[in-house]
């Protein structure tokens, strides 16, 4: 219910050009009064059920957020096409190229975001892992709410803890919202989508590369992957000292953090460099498949070698 509100909401706003002053009999309300009713009414709603003792609620209500925040035609309420139940990860896995990317439009202000993060950051550390799945899979709406980047690095650091979770799909669901949710930002220019590649994700990927437990190695794999598959990697960095002859851009450093990762004292580990850059090979230029294949050869001498 509290997602169907939201919507509504949004279209009330989108069909209005410009805020309507109230006026006596037209029954017609400004849109700064619907803003009103989302601080007054709807965030407490929303809130009270995110602290709901049941798991399914409160996933719900997570949902509902996102939901509302997916760019649609309004349908008749007996259109059960938009299921509630669907994740937002499904719907941005990298896994279905050929269905177009989600457009969200800003259900709430930056405000409002940030005064829902409190509740996420305590969600996070739910003890069911379909509510900590839940709570990070609204990441990409939220994102699209921002203009500040200290909000959106608070954002980021509710994925990034979440990528050390126990649970593979709660670490994997994480790592795919941080990864895409540079694109949530589209609206906002390349330069802001780019940055939060640049800013927050590909260090967090390098974090990943070195980390002591191989499954945050792998994941640092997956990122990658995601990243690139989803062409999400900006051409520059945001410092231009970064753009600087003869440094890496964002793309080269990706590829040697993958690289980096082909001497891994775990098997698996440096299979699944091979199977990324199998994946993503297409992204990459006559120089650096060159680089990939001299790699990748030298570590299969290796491997033979140590047979």
């Amino acid at each position: 219910a509290a997602g169907e509100m939201l919507t509504l909401l949004v279209a009330l706003q989108r069909s209005e050009a410009s805020p309507i002053d109230t006026t006596e009999g037209s029954g017609r309300r400004s849109i700064r009064y619907e803003k009103r009713h989302v601080d007054e009414r709807l965030i407490p709603l929303v809130q009270r059920l995110l602290h709901d003792a049941e798991p399914e609620v409160t996933s719900s209500a997570l949902r509902a957020v996102t939901n509302a925040s997916r760019a649609r035609e309004i349908r008749p309420r007996y259109n059960t096409e938009d299921d509630d139940s669907v994740s937002i990860a499904s719907i941005t896995s990298h896994t279905s190229m050929e269905k177009k990317d989600p457009v969200f439009i800003p259900v709430l202000s930056e405000e409002q975001v940030r005064r829902l993060l409190p509740t996420l950051s305590e969600l996070a550390n739910s003890k069911q892992w379909r509510v900590r799945q839940s709570a990070v899979e609204i990441v990409p709406a939220l994102l699209g709410c921002t203009s500040k980047f200290e909000t959106r690095a608070e954002i980021a650091s509710l994925c990034v803890r979440l990528t050390g979770d126990r649970i593979d799909a709660v670490r994997r669901t994480a790592a795919e919202c941080l990864c895409l949710g540079g694109g949530s930002l589209g609206s906002h220019g390349e330069d802001v989508s780019g940055e939060w590649i640049t800013a927050l994700v590909i260090p967090h990927i390098q974090t990943c590369s070195k980390h002591e437990d191989y499954r945050q190695r792998l994941l640092c794999l997956k990122m990658v992957e995601v990243v690139l598959i989803n062409g999400v990697c900006p051409s520059r960095w945001k410092d231009e000292e970064k753009n600087a002859e003869g440094k890496n851009s964002p793309l080269r450093e990706l590829l040697k953090v993958t690289l980096s990762l082909a001497e891994d004292r775990i098997a698996n580990v440096r299979l699944n460099v091979g199977k990324v850059l199998g994946t993503v090979i297409h992204v990459f230029g006559e120089e650096e498949c060159r680089v990939i294949k001299y790699a990748l050869l030298q570590q299969v001498k290796k491997e033979r070698a140590s047979d």
